[in-house]
């Protein structure tokens, strides 16, 4: 019984995902997505992770969530080379298994399931990016927010901090600080 209770979060996380299928309000275009994409991108090269983490494997996994066209964009990141790493693309079509990923870019999901996420993976060495300024906000790491066609980011210092992540001062000093 004691498995059981353990995976009934995930199991109401997911009925909750089939049940919260309504569309976004403003889907972003390929194009914009690609441009998040290599924000993204760049936002993993100014993040370290743990020692232990960084001496187990030769790749960083980046785990994406979203429609066909926000994975097809971070396609084009896949197999690029960070630090002494490389990039590996994973295209997530559940809300599950997240410790297989380093870093997870989060599209469009509803406030209550993206807090289940965020519960499920507190304080893991994951680094969460996600658009919207709300995004850091309600417990993500990084939220890019797009304000007058100018990428803001914001960034929240206390989950980073409790996912024992480290962000680079010249990245921080670029972003709106969020202490949660």
């Amino acid at each position: 019984m004691h498995t059981w209770i353990n995976k009934l979060p995930r199991l109401l996380l997911g009925l909750s995902l089939l049940f919260n299928t309504q569309p976004p309000a403003q889907a972003l275009t390929l194009e914009e997505q690609a441009v998040l994409a290599a924000l993204a991108l760049n936002i993993v090269r100014f993040t370290t992770w743990p020692e232990a983490l960084r001496e187990m494997k030769d790749s960083l996994d980046f785990c994406v969530v979203g429609d066909n066209v926000v994975q097809q964009s971070f396609a084009g990141i896949d197999r690029k080379a960070v630090g002494n790493k490389t990039l590996n693309m994973i295209n997530l079509s559940r809300l599950s298994n997240f410790d297989q990923c380093d870093v997870l870019f989060i599209s469009e999901l509803k406030q209550n399931i993206l807090l289940q996420v965020f519960v499920e993976i507190k304080k893991m060495p994951l680094l969460t990016i996600g658009v919207g300024d709300d995004f850091a906000k309600q417990g993500g790491m990084v939220g890019l927010e797009n304000v007058n066609n100018k990428m803001t980011l914001h960034v929240n210092v206390t989950a980073v901090r409790e996912a024992n992540l480290t962000i680079s001062s010249r990245l921080l000093s670029l972003a709106k600080i969020i202490n949660n």
